[in-house]
C-alpha cells in the first residue's frame, strides 16, 4: 500500500532501541522491558487485524549502541506484518548514522523511513518529514507530513487558563496547526504525533478526544498508547482490550465519514497569513481563539490568497506585520472598497481610506477604523495588541448579525462549519474538550436551513434525524444530543 491519505498510523514500541531509550528516563522498570519485548512478538500484531490501523512505525536507529540490533530483533514482527498488509515505518531520530539506517531499513523491507533531517543524497526508500510544524515542514518533498509538536487536546487541569474575560475555559487543541497544515500544504496528508502525558493516566475518552480532534480538522493521530495500556493488553486485560476496541471504533466512524476532507470551511470572517517567522506565534494564538469566542472562519494562505476567495466574506483579517504583496493588497483593498471590511496589522503603510469618528463606546477599539468606499479598513493601533482583544474587537466590528451559524451552551466545545463544492451539503463538527457531557443540551443555530439534517457520533448507534425549529427573528435551531467527546450535524439541501 502507498503512503498516504489511507495510511492510519500507530506508534509501534518493541525492540532493543526503545528499551535503551527507556532506560534512560526516570522510573523505568524490568517490567516495562518486558512489554517492550512482548510488543515484539509478530502474535501481538493480533491487536490491528481487521482494524483501520495500517501502518506502524517502529524505531529504527536512534544514535544508540542498540541500534545494531533493532532489525533483527524486529525481523519476525516485520515479515508477519508484511504478510498482513501491513506497512512499517522505521523511526530515524537523533544522532543516527543516517546511511547506515537507511541501508538498513531497505534492506529489511520497510515502506518508509522519518526522519527529521532530510536524508543524504538518494535515500532509495520513501522519506517522511517528521518535525516541528514550519516553513521546512509545510514545504517538505514528503508522502506524508509528521508534525512532532501536536498537543494532547482538552482542557488543561493543571491550571485553569480561560480563553478571555467570558470566562469560556481555553481549550489545547491541534485545530490551529492542522489549519496551517491545510492551508499551507493542502494536498499533503498530515499526521499529529503526540504521546499521552506521563502525568496521570489516560482515559478513554482521552484517546477518543485525540482521534477526533485530529480527523475533525483533516488530519489523522498516530495512535500512541500509555505504558500502562500497553502492559494491560500485553496481559489481555478486559477492561484494556474494551477501551481498545472503543478507540478502534472511532478510528472506524471518521473512515466511513472521510468526505468532509474535501469540503471547505465556511464563515464570514477569513484569516490570512503565512504563519512564518514572527508572525506565527501571533497568527496560531488567533486560531485557537476564535473558536472560543464561537466565530465561524476560513483560513488562508497568504501565498494562494486571491479576491475569488473573498467571494461571501463580510470581513478578511491580514495577519502579517509584513506588507502583502501589490496585487494581494490591490484585491484585499478592492474587497473593502466592495463593501466589506479588511483588518490589518499596525505596520500597514499609507492607509487607505479616511478616518471614522468613533462614538465614546467604540473608543476602546484596538482597532482604529476608516471609511474605504462601501467599506471599512481598521488598522490596529499596537504593534503587539492582545489576541484575545483583536479576537473580540473583530467580533464587535462585524457584529453578529450576519453569522451564519451559532454554537450555544457547552462551554468547553468547539465548533466549525464546512460545505461541499456546490454548497448542497453541510457539515458542522462539535468538539466537548472537557470529555463529558453536560448538564445542557448544545444548541445550534443556522442562518440559512437545509432540507434535511441528523446527528452522527461514535457516541450514537445510528445517525439520530434532526428537527428543525424555527426561530421568530428568522433562521432556525437544531437541539443536539449529548456528548462526551464528538458528534457532527449532516446537512443535505
Amino acid at each position: 500500500m502507498t503512503l498516504g491519505t489511507q495510511s492510519i498510523p500507530m506508534r509501534w514500541p518493541a525492540g532493543p532501541v526503545d528499551v535503551a531509550r527507556r532506560q534512560k528516563g526516570k522510573g523505568f522498570t524490568p517490567e516495562m522491558a518486558e512489554v517492550l519485548d512482548k510488543w515484539g512478538d509478530p502474535s501481538l500484531l493480533e491487536l490491528v487485524r481487521g482494524t483501520p490501523v495500517n501502518c506502524l512505525v517502529v524505531s529504527w536507529a536512534a544514535g544508540l549502541p542498540a541500534d545494531a540490533e533493532q532489525p533483527q530483533a524486529l525481523r519476525a514482527l516485520l515479515e508477519k506484518g508484511r504478510g498482513a498488509g501491513l506497512d512499517f515505518v522505521g523511526l530515524i531520530e537523533g544522532p543516527a548514522d543516517q546511511a547506515v539506517a537507511l541501508a538498513s531499513a531497505k534492506a529489511a523491507g520497510l515502506s518508509a523511513v522519518a526522519m527529521e533531517a532530510a536524508p543524504p543524497g538518494n535515500a532509495g526508500i520513501p522519506v517522511i518529514a517528521w518535525g516541528k510544524s514550519g516553513e521546512a515542514l509545510w514545504g517538505a518533498d514528503s508522502p506524508v507530513l509528521a508534525a512532532s509538536d501536536g498537543i494532547w487536546p482538552g482542557v488543561p487541569l493543571e491550571k485553569t487558563p480561560t480563553g478571555g474575560p467570558t470566562n469560556l475555559p481555553w481549550v489545547d487543541s491541534n485545530g490551529a496547526l492542522l489549519s496551517m497544515a491545510r492551508a499551507l500544504a493542502p494536498d499533503k496528508p498530515v499526521w499529529i504525533v503526540v504521546d499521552p502525558p506521563l502525568k496521570g493516566r489516560p482515559t478513554v475518552e482521552n484517546y477518543l478526544l485525540t482521534v477526533a480532534d485530529a480527523e475533525a480538522y483533516g488530519g489523522r493521530w498516530m495512535i500512541s498508547l500509555d505504558e500502562q495500556m500497553r502492559g494491560e493488553l500485553v496481559a489481555k486485560s478486559a477492561p484494556a482490550i474494551e477501551a481498545w476496541n472503543r478507540i478502534i471504533a472511532a478510528l472506524a466512524f471518521f473512515g466511513r465519514n472521510r468526505t468532509a476532507a474535501t469540503f471547505e470551511r465556511m464563515g464570514r470572517l477569513a484569516v490570512i497569513s503565512n504563519f512564518s517567522g514572527a508572525d506565527r506565534p501571533f497568527g496560531e494564538d488567533i486560531l485557537n481563539l476564535l473558536p472560543r469566542l464561537r466565530e465561524p472562519f476560513r483560513v488562508m494562505a497568504r501565498s494562494r490568497a486571491s479576491a475569488a476567495a473573498f467571494d461571501g466574506l463580510q470581513g478578511v483579517f491580514y495577519m502579517d506585520q509584513e506588507p502583502p504583496e501589490p496585487r494581494l493588497r490591490q484585491e484585499l483593498v478592492a474587497f473593502a472598497n466592495a463593501g466589506g471590511t479588511l483588518f490589518v496589522r499596525s505596520k500597514w503603510p499609507q492607509p487607505e481610506g479616511a478616518a471614522v469618528q468613533l462614538s465614546s463606546e467604540e473608543a476602546y477599539l484596538l482597532f482604529s477604523v476608516r471609511g474605504l468606499g462601501k467599506g471599512r479598513l481598521a488598522v490596529a493601533r499596537e504593534d503587539d495588541p492582545d489576541t484575545y482583544f483583536t479576537c473580540a474587537d473583530i467580533q464587535n466590528i462585524m457584529s453578529h448579525r450576519g453569522d451564519p451559524v451559532r454554537l450555544y451552551n457547552g462551554a468547553s466545545m468547539n465548533f466549525f462549519f464546512q460545505v461541499s463544492g456546490r454548497g448542497r451539503q453541510g457539515l458542522i463538527h462539535v468538539l466537548n474538550y472537557s470529555r463529558r457531557p453536560g448538564s445542557d443540551n448544545a444548541l445550534i443555530y443556522l442562518k440559512a436551513p437545509y432540507r434535511s439534517a441528523r446527528f452522527v457520533s461514535p457516541e450514537v448507534a445510528s445517525p439520530v434525524p434532526l428537527q428543525w425549529d424555527p426561530q421568530a427573528a428568522g433562521g432556525v435551531e437544531l437541539d443536539l444530543p449529548r456528548i462526551s467527546v464528538y458528534g457532527a450535524v449532516q446537512m443535505e439541501a
